[in-house]
């Protein structure tokens, strides 16, 4: 996919299979190619979980095409042992397996909302993208092993104004100049896109209201190939109004990027805070050194249900509260703290976070956070 060259709203990404040109002329050798992939995919299993008769029908017509043997069951615990494991999105199970497929049809909305609390590899909207899977299922089973998903880090101020955004961009960028592939994802509609915190809004590149109505297969290197990037960090934003905010499947696509980054550190929306959490490995709360902000981070602490939480400590400290009352009070740990920085809001507003996140102090205690993340996961 090629990066549009002007936003629009009502753009929706539709990955599209790219089909390499013949270019041996031996016929015999195309032959055996042909013959060799053939083979191997129908020495592999490929199993679907649903009892949807119209799904079940389409499916087959995609294994058809590609000559690949399907395995339909109703239970889980057959589906032991499958090189591919197609998930029906209306089925009722709660969590599907690492690696799993999702699969749907246009119909069915589920499909966005099971994704998202799951640890599939990809989601398939039939009819649309029939010609995405039959081209998955064709490969060789040595191309398609399990996918290693990177890790989700949520950060959300326990208050407003506490600097969330700004600890995003450090840290993604922190984990970036390790060269590890990372972005920085904004999932808060109503702030008014984090480029303009990062400078970059006159950039092309994929914003989230151009996947309005995103359809077909979530595919994590076309996603990734079409974000704009500051430096080595890639980026998704909102636009000034939060367009298309109802419609667009933010849970399904952060999780389908897990297979292209290392590292997504996600800018949380404090308000759907119980939702959110559940994309994420980790979640950070930030944490003013006031009374009412270690009670506000004690209850983003609770919304956040099951999902590891730290803190970190900012601001100016009005109240002597420092780590050990923090961590006593939230009952979780405390992962590091952020200096006052009195230039920081001008810095914000003139696009130039990431280079303020380079001096020496901020750098320093944004390295030593990381590190607690990593040897607390």
């Amino acid at each position: 996919m090629t990066p549009p060259a002007h936003r629009s709203p009502n753009t929706a990404v539709i990955p599209r299979t790219r089909r390499a040109q013949r270019t041996d002329p031996d016929r015999a050798t195309v032959d055996r190619r042909s013959r060799d992939l053939l083979a191997a995919a129908l020495t592999r299993t490929v199993h679907l979980l649903s009892t949807d008769p119209q799904l079940i029908e389409s499916v087959e017509a995609v294994c058809v095409s590609c000559r690949v043997e399907l395995t339909v069951t109703d239970s889980l615990a057959d589906t032991k042992g499958a090189d591919t494991l197609l998930v029906d999105a209306a089925s009722e199970v709660e969590r599907v397996p690492n690696g799993a497929i999702i699969v749907a049809l246009a119909s069915h909305q589920s499909a966005w909302e099971l994704a998202a609390r799951s640890a599939a590899s990809a989601v398939v909207v039939l009819p649309d993208a029939a010609e995405w899977l039959a081209e998955m299922l064709a490969r060789s089973e040595h191309e398609t092993g399990a996918i290693e998903l990177g890790r989700v880090l949520g950060v959300v101020g326990a208050t407003g104004g506490v600097g969330a955004s700004t600890l995003a961009c450090w840290l993604a960028q922190e984990f970036s100049e390790t060269g590890a592939p990372t972005a920085v994802v904004d999932a808060d509609p109503g702030a008014a896109g984090l480029d303009l915190v990062l400078g970059t809004e006159s950039e092309d590149g994929l914003r989230w209201p151009e996947l309005h109505q995103f359809s077909g297969a979530v595919a994590a290197d076309q996603l990734w190939a079409a974000m704009p990037s500051a430096g080595s960090l890639r980026y998704l934003s909102w636009d000034r109004q939060g367009t298309h905010a109802s419609s667009v499947p933010v849970g399904t696509v952060i999780h389908a990027l897990r297979s292209a980054a290392t590292y997504l550190v996600v800018d949380l929306n404090a308000d759907r805070l119980e939702e959110q959490a559940q994309w994420c490995s980790t979640v950070l709360v930030l944490t003013p050194r006031t009374v009412r902000g270690v009670l506000a981070a004690t209850l983003a602490v609770q919304r956040c249900g099951e999902i590891p939480v730290m803190t970190v400590l900012t601001g100016l400290n009005v109240a002597d509260v420092d780590a050990a009352i923090v961590e006593s009070a939230t009952g979780v740990g405390c992962a590091g703290s952020l200096t006052f920085d009195p230039r920081l809001p001008q810095e914000l507003d003139n696009g130039a976070v990431l280079q303020r996140g380079k001096r020496a102090k901020h750098a320093k205690a944004v390295r030593a956070i990381a590190q607690q993340v990593e040897a607390r996961s």
